[in-house]
């Protein structure tokens, strides 16, 4: 994982650089900057998967450098001295927001946090790779013990099962090591449609809606549909139809 320190206090800036190699000697620091200029400049040319970013540089502070971003395509975990900007970066999906003095403890467990994200991503980039070369037409599950390779027309419904999904096929039931965000990002351009928070759905099975509000598939099973979907769910049926 490549990762970009930006800091203005001198000090502060050594202090991470060597907690992070300490911790992490395989993480590789692509650069350090002080400044907004000095650090769009460093994420455009270095391409970092993590900033660790100070609130306040010197020409100003990290939400306006964040703004400057079209697609934020980096991880993020704040380091400040001031708490009163953390609800801002809760709208970055900031990774942590660590107060300083930087406690290792505390950056250690908010770096591997984003190593794992990174993992994921990368992992999820490699699926969707190689369902692209297999046609679109499989789809690789990963289980405790095995990985099924499933074809997508196969695939009724998932549901939310803490962070495993369960994938109901026309034959068998798959516990997925996987939560369901990460299958929605590879189906959701493959006939699915997210009915409910907990539920996604392959509309080649979708029969219709019954009184109660639940939507019927063709295996004579009936899903939630939470109320925030319900109109877009009608939508897709009175098209269908």
């Amino acid at each position: 994982m490549r990762v970009l320190i930006v800091e203005d206090e001198i000090d502060a800036r050594k202090v991470l650089i060597y907690f992070t190699k300490q911790l992490f000697p395989e993480i590789v620091i692509v650069g350090e900057a002080a400044s907004i200029i000095q650090a769009k400049q460093l994420i455009i040319s270095k391409k970092p998967d993590l900033v660790l970013l100070d609130v306040r540089l010197e020409d100003g502070n990290a939400i306006d450098l964040l703004k400057q971003f079209k697609t934020i395509d980096f991880q993020i975990i704040f380091t400040t001295a001031y708490a009163d900007y953390a609800i801002k970066a809760i709208k970055f999906d900031a990774i942590d927001y660590l107060l300083k003095p930087i406690n290792p403890d505390e950056l250690k467990a908010a770096i591997l946090k984003a190593q794992k994200q990174y993992e994921q991503q990368l992992e999820l980039s490699k699926l969707k790779h190689e369902q692209a070369t297999d046609n679109n037409t499989t789809i690789a599950i990963k289980t405790a013990e095995q990985t099924y390779i499933t074809p997508v027309t196969d695939i009724i419904r998932l549901e939310a099962d803490g962070s495993y999904t369960s994938i109901i096929t026309i034959k068998n039931t798959i516990l997925a090591s996987k939560n369901l965000k990460f299958y929605e990002r590879i189906l959701s351009e493959k006939c699915f449609i997210r009915t409910h928070q907990s539920h996604l759905v392959n509309k080649r099975y979708i029969t219709g809606i019954s009184k109660d509000g639940f939507l019927q598939l063709s295996n004579q099973e009936s899903v939630p549909i939470s109320f925030r979907k319900k109109s877009s769910v009608r939508n897709w049926l009175k098209k269908k139809n």
